[in-house]
């Protein structure tokens, strides 16, 4: 199983809104065939980020299949266009 972590940094003027955007891009994920689930910060350790995703797919092969859909890139154009940074990496899940 993989897990593909993004961690976002949102602009300024978009940090008001992170909730909703947050339930904007479950939608938008699901939508598009992803298993993902998006995080707010919950405590001052995860103060730096806005917003946390992680998607979950069989295997490598499937995640990169996915994440070449237009859907999909979609979805982190318009990100990218709203956040200062976007650290994203792929996990080898064990269990």
């Amino acid at each position: 199983m993989i897990q593909r972590f993004c961690f976002v940094k949102l602009r300024d003027d978009e940090v008001a809104t992170r909730g909703e955007l947050a339930e904007l891009l479950h939608a938008q994920l699901t939508s598009a065939g992803a298993d993902a689930v998006i995080g707010l910060p919950a405590d001052d350790s995860a103060a730096r980020w806005d917003l946390s995703i992680v998607i979950t797919a069989a295997s490598l092969e499937a995640w990169n299949a996915l994440a070449m859909l237009p859907a999909m890139t979609g979805v982190f154009d318009e990100l990218a266009a709203r956040s200062e940074v976007v650290k994203a990496w792929t996990f080898d899940a064990i269990r």
